[in-house]
C-alpha cells in the first residue's frame, strides 16, 4: 500500500507476531509492528485465524501468563483493527494447496492469508520459505 492512498491493508497475524505485539516485545519485526500500527490508525485490518487465538492462549500459559487472556480477548473482539476468521470444514480442502508448509496449524494460517489475499505477519521459517503468501516482518 502506498502511503496516503486511502486503501485498507490486510494482514493475517501468526501466533508469535500477535503475542509479541500484545506484549510489546522487541522480538516483533519492525515492518510487522508497522502493520499493527496501521491497524490502530484504521489503515489496516489484522485477521486472526481462530487457530492463532487458540495457540495464543497456550503460548501465554507457557510464558507464565504475561497477558490477562480474557481481557486481551475482549480487547481484540472490540477492536476495529482485528477480525477473527473461523476455520470451516471446506478449508481442509486447501491443505493440499498449502502442502509446502509442513505443520497443520501453519497451513491453516497460510490458507487464510492466501484466500484473503493478505500478507502474513510471521517469522516462521516454513511459512516464509513456502512462497505461498507475501510476508511482512
Amino acid at each position: 500500500m502506498a502511503a496516503g492512498d486511502g486503501a485498507i491493508s490486510r494482514y493475517v497475524a501468526d501466533t508469535h507476531a500477535l503475542f509479541w505485539y500484545l506484549t510489546a516485545s522487541p522480538r516483533l519485526g519492525s515492518q510487522a509492528k508497522q502493520a499493527f500500527d496501521e491497524g490502530v490508525r484504521g489503515q489496516a485490518v489484522i485477521y486472526v485465524p481462530v487457530i492463532v487465538l487458540a495457540e495464543l492462549y497456550f503460548l501465554n500459559e507457557k510464558a507464565g501468563r504475561p497477558l490477562d487472556f480474557p481481557s486481551e480477548y475482549a480487547c481484540l473482539r472490540q477492536s476495529g483493527q482485528f477480525a477473527f476468521v473461523a476455520f470451516l470444514p471446506e478449508d481442509v480442502l486447501d491443505f493440499d494447496v498449502d502442502a509446502a508448509v509442513p505443520e497443520m496449524h501453519d497451513r491453516i494460517i497460510v490458507g487464510v492469508a492466501r484466500r484473503l489475499g493478505a500478507a502474513c505477519l510471521t517469522l516462521d521459517p516454513h511459512i516464509v520459505g513456502s512462497d505461498l503468501v507475501q510476508i511482512v516482518w
